[in-house]
This record gives C-alpha cells, sequence and structure tokens, in this order.
C-alpha cells in the first residue's frame, strides 16, 4: 500500500483504498513472536499516521462472533 505521493506504507491482509480502511489478520504468532509483534506495532502507527483506519482481527473475531465483525467493519466503512 502506498500513500498519496508514492511512498510505500506496508502490506496488509485486507484493504478498503477508497475508505483508507485496512484489516489485518493477527494470528497467535503476531502475540507470541516479540520480533513480529514490533514489526506490526510500527506497520500499524505508519498507516494511522497516513490516515489509515486499522481493524484488527483475531481467531475468535471469526470463528466465535463473525456477525459482530462484519458489523465492525460495515461500521468502520460507513464512517469513513
Amino acid at each position: 500500500m502506498s500513500s498519496s505521493t508514492g511512498a510505500w506504507i506496508a502490506q496488509v491482509d485486507l484493504a478498503y483504498l477508497a475508505q483508507k480502511l485496512a484489516i489485518e489478520y493477527e494470528g497467535d504468532h503476531h502475540r507470541t513472536d516479540a520480533g513480529q509483534w514490533a514489526k506490526d506495532v510500527d506497520r500499524i502507527e505508519r498507516l494511522q499516521a497516513a490516515g489509515w483506519r486499522v481493524i484488527r482481527v483475531t481467531r475468535a473475531d471469526l470463528d466465535d462472533r463473525p456477525h459482530q465483525t462484519i458489523a465492525r467493519v460495515r461500521n468502520a466503512l460507513a464512517a469513513r
């Protein structure tokens, strides 16, 4: 994903470009690997600084509460 100037910001799992909404799936290794966690924090800060909203989704969000997860995305899209 690039900024308005064309500079590279980040690779995300799912993006709604026009709304500047990124959805990131956070597998357990994102939590347990300190290096990956640091990269994630940096990537999300870069995205937010460029005006992107980031929704982070876990396995529990998909398996246990898919309707709420879909509602989070829909609400975020409607707000943009």
